[in-house]
């Protein structure tokens, strides 16, 4: 595989910009960030949220109950043109009607019932999955605070010992220079 030389650049520490103010840039980056998530992902988590109390499901198993209803009347009239009510009498056909809306009562119901247990399902995973968001970008952040507090400790303590190194080596020369000037006064 060749590389293209006019387009590759190595990543080298010598093409990077020099930072004067390594927190200034943090906070761009973290203002970036911020902007980046509200202006990508805050209408869809805004949207999930509102889906959370989703009860599609439910309004469409009521709705279409009546039509299977319809359905399976029709069915039942059409057999009965077909094959004739085979000696029914009156009162059996009327029983028969009155099983059916039993039926599509039922089956109104079930379907219902059905439904709610599915939209529960899918509204809880719905708001498990933003919990989850909610927490990844929380655990995010703290572990980003946990480093930036940890290099700020760190810069600290190379501070303090840098100054304690240097107030250390500057007693020292002191007292180098101050027995060569005893060692010179007493020759």
């Amino acid at each position: 595989m060749e590389i293209d030389d006019r387009n590759y650049r190595p990543y080298q520490t010598s093409n990077l910009a020099d930072v004067s103010d390594p927190e200034a840039v943090y906070a761009d980056l973290t203002k970036r960030d911020y902007d980046s998530y509200m202006k990508d992902y805050r209408g869809f988590e805004e949207r999930l949220l509102k889906a959370r109390d989703d009860t599609s499901l439910i309004d469409r198993a009521r709705e279409n109950a009546p039509k299977e209803m319809e359905k399976a009347k029709g069915i039942q009239e059409r057999n009965i043109s077909r094959y004739g009510g085979a000696g029914l009498s009156n009162a059996q056909r009327s029983e028969q009607g009155k099983a059916m809306q039993r039926g599509g009562a039922l089956s109104l119901a079930g379907n219902v019932n059905n439904a709610r247990l599915q939209q529960r399902d899918v509204n809880q995973a719905t708001m498990a999955d933003l919990i989850n968001l909610g927490q990844g970008l929380n655990r995010n952040a703290l572990s980003q605070l946990g480093d930036s507090a940890a290099m700020a400790a760190g810069r600290q303590e190379a501070y303090k010992n840098a100054k304690s190194q240097y107030s250390s080596s500057m007693k020292g020369m002191g007292a180098n220079l101050g027995s060569a000037l005893l060692a010179a006064w007493l020759i």
